[in-house]
């Protein structure tokens, strides 16, 4: 049988709370009892001080024990009159009456022997001189703590009293009792309190669980929608903010797949519709087998190599696969190089491409996917900059890292476009862009070729109205 957190929650928070109830009842009961016994133990104490005094004033007298010994009544008058035990006076009182009384001697007897001992008077014992027992018994054959009785400077005798391991008298114990009753009301009091705190603490901390496990359900069925509130602050409520940015990550990524099949399939339509049309119209006689048709077809079989090329590095980015071989390189060659590949281009589109490099910039890096990056930043910059423009680049160099920048003219894109600009399959102008060949997927692998080189790439608006790209990557001897 499964055991719910809820119920395991609960009873971990009533034994806990039980066995800390209980533990500090019976302390307080033990120290209680304890310091009561104390209390009384150092009043009859002092009681037995005050009746060593009293001892010492009948010898002062009388200059002997004799009269003490055959008359032990002498030493009770003593401690009924010093005593402050109400039930002691009331005792010696009724011993006083009934000790002349000769038929209830007997009686006096057999409720000595009966007695546990309650009063300190029983439990006292007086020595003479010569250490002789004259008031008193020794009890469990050893004497108690004695005290010294002195008169001119000598010892004449001395007295003790055993302690009382427990209490006796009756209006003590009743005062335990009632102590005892009241402490096992506490205690039951505090169970029921500690049963319903767990159970109100059990529902309120698992309810959040609860909304989790819930929530979990629906996403698990493909409700990437559900959001759990928050607000609390606590580790729950933290833990409901994560579930909320996993739900919302997923709903995003399930989004961005949808898109992504809706945008790949008709990338792959259009120029498969282009190749199928033209190959039917050979087939019909339509179009003749010449030269200019069999460069159209080679352009959309290239355009959909580019495509296709372009999904495998961004899937191998993914699963991590993107082949890297790195080596010391000099980038500004290489851009240098690039740059001119791409002059005639700019020269047919009416674009001033202008170049501007300080100093040598020395990588470690893959040198065809750095070319890569060059060629879909130029081929981006050149395609959608508008005739009679110029793109400019720049690179530069710290003590950290290398800085390239490809600044283009208008047209620019809206504030909200320039993060997105590196996302797969993300176009402004769709319609424009398809027109003009793009497939989105040039600044995403532009961003996956950065990364793997340590570097950031980020996009801004240019000074003359239209993007800059701003590539760092760090230096040869940084990223060694």
């Amino acid at each position: 049988m499964t055991i719910s957190i809820r119920t395991k929650l609960f009873a971990a928070l009533l034994l806990s709370t039980l066995l800390v109830v209980c533990f500090m009842a019976l302390l307080i009961q033990w120290g209680f009892d304890k310091g009561f016994l104390e209390y009384i133990n150092k009043e009859e104490k002092a009681e037995t001080q005050q009746l060593a005094e009293r001892l010492e004033q009948y010898y002062a007298e009388n200059r002997s024990w004799a009269a003490l010994a055959k008359d032990p009544f002498v030493v009770l008058r003593m401690h009924a009159e010093i005593t402050s035990s109400a039930s002691a006076k009331h005792r010696f009182r009724t011993i006083d009456e009934k000790r002349h009384r000769d038929d209830e001697r007997d009686q006096l007897v057999k409720e000595k022997k009966d007695n546990h001992r309650r009063f300190s008077i029983e439990r006292t014992v007086i020595l003479d001189e010569a250490g002789q027992i004259i008031f008193g018994e020794k009890l469990q054959s050893k004497l108690p703590h004695m005290i010294p009785l002195m008169f001119e400077g000598e010892r004449i005798g001395s007295i003790g009293l055993y302690l009382p391991e427990k209490l006796s008298e009756a209006n003590q114990v009743t005062f335990i009792e009632q102590q005892s009753t009241f402490m096992i009301t506490a205690l039951l009091i505090s169970v029921f309190i500690a049963v319903a705190v767990s159970i109100f603490l059990a529902f309120s901390l698992t309810r959040p669980i609860r909304r989790l496990s819930s929530a979990a359900q629906k996403v698990t069925h493909g409700d990437y929608s559900v959001r759990i509130k928050t607000g609390k602050g606590d580790e729950l409520d933290q833990l409901s903010h994560d579930f909320n940015t996993m739900a919302a990550t997923l709903e995003e990524n399930e989004e961005q797949r949808k898109r992504w099949v809706s945008d790949i399939a008709h990338e792959l339509r259009t120029p498969l519709t282009s190749l199928k049309g033209q190959i039917e119209a050979l087939q019909d006689g339509i179009r003749k087998p010449d030269q200019k048709t069999y460069e159209s077809l080679h352009k959309g079989v290239s355009r959909l190599e580019r495509l296709v090329e372009d999904l495998y590095d961004l899937n191998r980015s993914d699963i991590g696969t993107f082949t890297m071989i790195k080596k010391d390189i000099n980038f500004s060659s290489l851009l240098l190089s690039e740059c001119a590949s791409f002059q005639q281009e700019a020269t047919d589109a009416n674009l001033d491409l202008k170049l501007k490099i300080s100093e040598d910039v020395h990588l470690h890096g893959d040198s065809q996917r750095l070319q890569q990056l060059i060629d879909n930043l130029l081929t981006n910059s050149l395609r959608y900059t508008d005739p009679g423009g110029e793109v400019q680049i720049d690179l530069t160099s710290d003590d950290a890292q290398a800085r390239l920048e490809i600044s283009d003219s208008s047209p620019g894109v809206p504030d909200d476009a320039l993060l997105r600009l590196f996302n797969r399959l993300y176009r402004v102008e769709e319609s424009r862009n398809r027109a003009l060949g793009g497939s989105g997927l040039g600044l995403a692998i532009c961003k996956e070729i950065v990364l793997a080189h340590n570097g950031n790439i980020s996009a801004s608006h240019s000074a003359n109205g239209g993007i800059s790209i701003i590539v760092t990557i760090p230096l040869l001897s940084q990223d060694k």
